[in-house]
Protein backbone atom coordinates (compact mmCIF):
# COMPACT_ATOMS: atom_id res chain seq x y z
CA UNK A 1 0.00 0.00 0.00
CA UNK A 2 1.12 3.47 -1.04
CA UNK A 3 -0.47 6.94 -0.62
CA UNK A 4 0.32 9.39 -3.29
CA UNK A 5 -0.29 13.23 -2.71
CA UNK A 6 -1.87 15.31 -5.49
CA UNK A 7 -0.12 18.14 -7.00
CA UNK A 8 -3.12 20.70 -5.97
CA UNK A 9 -2.10 19.86 -1.97
CA UNK A 10 0.93 21.25 -0.23
CA UNK A 11 4.08 19.22 1.02
CA UNK A 12 3.04 20.94 4.51
CA UNK A 13 -0.51 19.99 4.00
CA UNK A 14 0.26 16.59 2.88
CA UNK A 15 2.64 15.94 6.19
CA UNK A 16 0.22 17.50 8.44
CA UNK A 17 -2.40 14.68 7.00
CA UNK A 18 0.10 11.75 7.65
CA UNK A 19 0.67 13.07 11.07
CA UNK A 20 -2.71 13.46 12.19
CA UNK A 21 -4.20 10.35 11.21
CA UNK A 22 -0.57 8.38 11.63
CA UNK A 23 -1.27 7.00 8.19
CA UNK A 24 0.56 3.22 8.45
CA UNK A 25 1.60 3.24 4.73
CA UNK A 26 4.68 5.56 3.21
CA UNK A 27 3.00 8.37 1.08
CA UNK A 28 4.89 9.66 -1.64
CA UNK A 29 4.26 13.19 -3.51
CA UNK A 30 2.99 13.74 -7.50
CA UNK A 31 3.92 17.45 -7.74
CA UNK A 32 4.25 17.20 -11.60
CA UNK A 33 0.70 15.23 -11.32
CA UNK A 34 2.00 11.81 -14.07
CA UNK A 35 0.10 9.49 -11.67
CA UNK A 36 -2.83 11.64 -11.84
CA UNK A 37 -2.79 12.01 -15.34
CA UNK A 38 -1.97 8.54 -15.88
CA UNK A 39 -5.01 7.51 -13.85
CA UNK A 40 -7.78 10.17 -14.93
CA UNK A 41 -7.91 11.28 -11.19
CA UNK A 42 -11.01 13.71 -11.07
CA UNK A 43 -11.42 13.79 -6.95
CA UNK A 44 -9.73 13.17 -3.86
CA UNK A 45 -9.70 10.77 -2.20
CA UNK A 46 -9.27 7.70 -5.05
CA UNK A 47 -8.30 4.95 -4.12
CA UNK A 48 -6.55 2.89 -6.97
CA UNK A 49 -5.91 -0.63 -7.09
CA UNK A 50 -3.20 -1.51 -9.35
CA UNK A 51 -1.65 -4.81 -10.82
CA UNK A 52 1.80 -6.21 -10.62
CA UNK A 53 2.11 -4.59 -14.19
CA UNK A 54 0.88 -1.11 -13.81
CA UNK A 55 -2.82 -1.79 -15.04
CA UNK A 56 -6.31 -1.04 -12.86
CA UNK A 57 -7.69 -3.47 -11.18
CA UNK A 58 -10.57 -1.07 -9.33
CA UNK A 59 -11.30 2.45 -8.27
CA UNK A 60 -13.26 3.85 -5.78
CA UNK A 61 -13.72 8.02 -6.57
CA UNK A 62 -14.68 8.30 -3.02
CA UNK A 63 -14.00 7.54 0.70
CA UNK A 64 -14.05 3.56 1.08
CA UNK A 65 -15.34 2.03 4.26
CA UNK A 66 -12.88 -0.57 5.71
CA UNK A 67 -14.80 -3.27 4.58
CA UNK A 68 -15.19 -1.68 1.16
CA UNK A 69 -11.47 -1.75 0.76
CA UNK A 70 -10.86 -5.58 2.54
CA UNK A 71 -13.12 -6.51 -0.41
CA UNK A 72 -11.31 -5.00 -3.18
CA UNK A 73 -7.91 -6.49 -1.56
CA UNK A 74 -9.38 -9.80 -0.94
CA UNK A 75 -10.68 -9.40 -4.72
CA UNK A 76 -6.96 -8.49 -5.82
CA UNK A 77 -5.13 -11.14 -4.21
CA UNK A 78 -7.24 -14.18 -5.01
CA UNK A 79 -6.65 -13.15 -9.01
CA UNK A 80 -2.77 -14.15 -8.02
CA UNK A 81 -4.11 -17.03 -6.15
CA UNK A 82 -5.48 -18.50 -8.67
CA UNK A 83 -2.69 -17.98 -11.43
Amino acid sequence: MLGINVASDTEADARKFVAQYKAPYPVGRDAAGEIAQRYALQRVPTTLLINRDGTLFGRADEEMTEDEFTKYIDALLQQYKQK
